[in-house]
């Protein structure tokens, strides 16, 4: 009897498992190159101005209507800060982990919000 109750308990725990999403709160299109952020702040045109002036080519647009956000996001190795855009039709708040997709100074692009992930579904002893 306790192999057969074994046998039960090993396939009911095999069964919840697969039914168990990562704490990664949503999915990311990791492979064409955006990443996992949590938004710091959100920012008015002249406090993104004043941050992200090096990235982006003279005359760019900062518009009063158009909202920003510091993020932190992980790279290969270390945590990284940049000013992002945010996507019409989005209000990430501090503490939002959303969809980022890196900036490329280099073609004159910001860095921007395409969407805020859903939140964790348990909190598991405060761990991050």
């Amino acid at each position: 009897m306790r192999i057969g109750s074994l046998i039960i308990g090993l396939a009911a725990c095999g069964c919840l498992a697969s039914c168990v999403q990562a704490l990664g709160h949503g999915e990311v299109d990791w492979d064409h190159g955006a990443r996992r952020a949590r938004v710091l702040a959100t920012l008015g045109p002249q406090a993104a101005e004043a941050e992200a002036r090096t990235c982006v080519p003279d005359g760019w647009d900062w518009q009063a209507d158009r909202r920003y956000v510091r993020v932190r996001y992980r790279g290969v190795r270390l945590h990284r800060e940049t000013v992002a855009t945010v996507a019409e039709g989005l209000a990430p708040q501090p503490g939002d982990e959303v969809e980022l997709w890196p900036q490329d100074c280099r073609g004159g692009r910001l860095a921007r919000v395409e969407r805020v992930l859903s939140p964790p579904a348990a909190d598991l002893g405060g761990r991050q």
